[in-house]
């Protein structure tokens, strides 16, 4: 079940792309198709050569490895030999022999230098020994040395871990790095060696008489690797039985880590692949038996040879050219087939963003010249239709706001009216003055001479007119306060949009309020928009109301004529928001950008 349901969640991928290529354009997909192919083509090429080439260099690799592990191991082996020769000669000297089988007595002066001129032969003449000590049974001490003198005792060394492993060796010798910690140097010089050790028997009673050691300087065996990385390309590392470094080359720690972990792995499988910093490295290890040490080759897959480099030179070349003919050839053909329809498709693209512009330019009588022919005579046949309904929009705008005005005029006067009655019945003549005059200035900046557009400090002037007369009707019910940036004075808009909003906050806000209320009108810019607000502290809208405000779906006149009004002046470039809470008080905020007020 789930297997069909993959299968066909697969067909519908593939039915989905396949209907996105089928969509796009002809050129695209000429040149898609071409690219595809030529892509497959390549990849499969690249893959196999790449296969056939990384197993070539991997065996090639892998012989070097090997070669330069078998010659950095005879090499050893030789150094190593080289050392043991001097030993056996040094071991089966008359004078070191006499020298040493002095029981009980000091050895003089003469006789030890003797031996230490002896012995200074080999430290002079071999360039790998640094440094050969014997210790007799008496704690006399011959030595010759290239380095600064280390002392040590006879006890000492027989503390040495190693001291019991050398003596069971009966003649034979072990090595040992740095003496086993013999010889940690606490001057700052850092060399490091690998100590030959071995007992030195009496050569007639073969009994212990003293103990030989010889210093095999590490530059020894840092040279050849050195040698051999540059011969084969590979990095070797030497380690003892213990698993410590003897030498290695200059290579970062975590690769050194990886490969000591790697080693046993790499010896039981001849090798292992490792990928480190986003390189391939090849690691081998063979043991050298005869000293229980580990000989570790680590070989970055290296440069292609000369062949295949000359093979992958060409290859890129050919596949650039091959790619440079399928796209040119390609843009060429769907050329020929698409030039025709490219001024057809962009007169189509500006229709989109509502221009309707004629395609010009030479056609033939084929499928595309009636096309083109075709599509002009729409063109003209929409843009008539679109100047008509234009036409029709702004005579239904202007009628629409016309009616608006008809209802906020008369719906002022009733109420004013309303208040001069009482006013004059209560005797109040004075206030009956005021308010009239009030009525007149109102008239005189609201009317402006028959203007639909006026400055904001017109409008300004017209709402303190009005609040004049109902403060008059409402016996100081409210205070007013004007928070008004000059700024925004000379900037324009259309008129008697703040009255309405003002009366809706007396009317619903403020009258059944029991205690004084409070309107506050702003005027202020915020970035490219000119903010006006009428805020109350009535008591508010609830949300349902708000909604029915916004959607135009109230029977009221102010604040939805207000909002209708701002919609055919100024269309999106406008914002009437409204923002209440109940018993708290409403704020109404008009936000109209600038280059609609200049």
């Amino acid at each position: 079940m789930i297997c069909r349901l993959n299968i066909f969640k697969l067909r519908d991928i593939f039915t989905s792309l396949k209907n996105k290529y089928l969509n796009l354009k002809i050129s695209l997909k000429i040149i898609i198709y071409f690219s595809v192919i030529f892509i497959i083509a390549t990849l499969v090429l690249n893959f196999t050569y790449g296969k056939i080439n990384r197993t070539y260099m991997t065996e090639k690799i892998k012989q070097g490895s090997f070669e330069a592990l078998e010659s950095t191991k005879a090499s050893i082996n030789l150094i190593i030999d080289n050392v043991s020769n001097a030993s056996k000669m040094i071991v089966s000297s008359d004078d070191v022999q006499n020298s040493l089988k002095n029981t009980n007595l000091k050895s003089d002066l003469e006789a030890q230098n003797n031996i230490n001129k002896y012995l200074s032969q080999f430290t002079n003449f071999n360039p790998y020994i640094a440094s050969i000590y014997i210790l007799d049974n008496y704690s006399n001490k011959y030595y010759s040395e290239n380095n600064t003198y280390k002392s040590f005792t006879v006890d000492q060394i027989r503390n040495m871990e190693w001291y019991n492993e050398v003596l069971n060796e009966n003649g034979g010798y072990i090595l040992k790095l740095n003496g086993g910690g013999l010889f940690h140097n606490k001057t700052g010089n850092y060399e490091s060696y690998v100590s030959f050790i071995r007992i030195i028997n009496d050569i007639n009673t073969q009994e212990k008489v003293g103990v030989l050691i010889i210093n095999i300087n590490e530059n020894a065996f840092y040279d050849y690797i050195v040698k051999v990385s540059n011969q084969y390309g590979t990095k070797l590392i030497i380690e003892n039985e213990n698993g410590e470094v003897i030498t290695k080359p200059d290579i970062e720690e975590n690769i050194l880590k990886v490969a000591e972990n790697e080693k046993y792995s790499a010896k039981n499988k001849g090798f292992v692949i490792k990928n480190l910093n986003y390189k391939d490295y090849i690691i081998s290890n063979i043991k050298m038996e005869k000293y229980d040490w580990n000989l570790i080759s680590i070989s970055e897959y290296s440069q292609l040879s000369e062949q295949s480099k000359y093979t992958k030179n060409f290859m890129v070349v050919f596949i650039s050219i091959s790619l440079l003919l399928i796209v040119f050839g390609a843009i060429g053909i769907s050329n020929m087939i698409t030039k025709p329809l490219t001024k057809l498709h962009k007169s189509m693209k500006d229709v989109k963003n509502g221009e309707f512009k004629i395609v010009e330019g030479k056609t033939y009588n084929d499928e595309v010249g009636e096309l083109k022919k075709v599509y002009n005579i729409m063109v003209q046949n929409i843009q008539f239709l679109l100047d008509k309904i234009r036409e029709d929009e702004l005579f239904k705008r202007k009628a629409e706001l016309d009616l608006l005005m008809s209802q906020i005029k008369p719906h002022f006067l009733y109420n004013t009216f309303d208040s001069i009655s009482s006013l004059a019945l209560s005797g109040e003549n004075k206030r009956v003055y005021q308010i009239v005059k009030a009525l007149g200035t109102f008239y005189r900046t609201s009317l402006s001479n028959g203007r639909d557009v006026i400055t904001i400090e017109e409008e300004i002037n017209t709402i303190k007119s009005y609040l004049v007369i109902q403060n008059i009707r409402y016996n100081d019910k409210f205070d007013v306060q004007y928070n008004l940036d000059p700024n925004c004075n000379e900037f324009k808009i259309i008129k008697l949009v703040l009255q309405p909003l003002v009366e809706n906050s007396i009317y619903h806000g403020l009258r059944s309020k029991v205690e004084k209320g409070m309107i506050k009108i702003s005027t202020y810019e915020e970035g490219e928009k000119i903010v006006l607000s009428v805020e109350d502290n009535g008591c508010g809208i609830d949300e349902s109301k708000i909604k029915e405000l916004m959607d135009g779906r109230t029977s009221g006149i102010g604040v939805r004529a207000t909002k209708e009004r701002l919609r055919v002046f100024y269309g999106a470039k406008s914002e009437f928001i409204i923002k209440s809470e109940k018993d708290v008080g409403t704020k109404i905020i008009i936000k109209i950008h600038k280059k609609e007020v200049n």
